[in-house]
């Protein structure tokens, strides 16, 4: 919910490309447990602002993560062989702009002037993932984000993301998801903080 705030979005969480995790240092690690020390001791005293300052801590420890994540990201791309093709990054892009509307492979291949085969044999290559499950894991982040932060309707969120078939949306999420859209929503979304 504060992932603006703390600059980790496509950093820490919504990169389908690289690995979700960090490596934590021994510097960075005693900042993490300086942090979730501070954060056991507010949790057992209930005070005034408790909320507030839980949430605060958090971005602490997001924005730690986020510039560790950062420096070996950039160790990444200063290692000579890693550079991926130019075409990877336009496929990046073009994901980005146009997952809502665009859901086969063969629709970006076009749009990159690339034959679907080639495409996703570069895909494999450098993400280890097919061009499909690229396209997927973009929707699915894009669902649980919508069914995470919001109140509308599996419906509302099926259309915005290029599904005129709820059910057929619903079957496509519990598919990548292991688990429906509703479930989903009244164990970790917005559904669970109403209740």
């Amino acid at each position: 919910m504060h992932q603006k705030q703390v600059s980790c979005n496509g950093v820490l969480f919504n990169n389908i490309y690289q690995p979700p995790y960090v490596q934590v240092t021994e510097h960075a690690s005693q900042t993490f447990n300086l942090v979730i020390d501070q954060m056991k001791a507010e949790i057992q005293n209930a005070e005034l602002a408790q909320y507030e300052l839980l949430i605060s801590y958090l971005k602490i420890f997001l924005i730690t993560a986020s510039r560790l994540k950062r420096e070996q990201l950039e160790e990444m791309k200063s290692v000579p062989d890693s550079k991926e093709p130019i075409i990877l990054q336009n496929l990046k892009d073009a994901i980005e702009l146009n997952f809502k509307t665009k859901h086969s492979a063969g629709n970006y291949a076009e749009l990159l002037n690339i034959s679907s085969k080639a495409l996703a044999k570069l895909s494999k290559n450098y993400f280890n993932k097919t061009l499909t499950d690229l396209i997927s894991e973009r929707i699915i982040i894009e669902a649980k984000r919508e069914l995470y932060l919001t109140n509308k309707t599996v419906k509302e969120i099926a259309y915005e993301l290029g599904y005129d078939d709820e059910h057929y949306f619903s079957r496509f999420f519990k598919t990548n998801a292991d688990v429906s859209p509703q479930i989903y929503r009244e164990t970790v979304g917005f559904g669970k903080m109403e209740a």
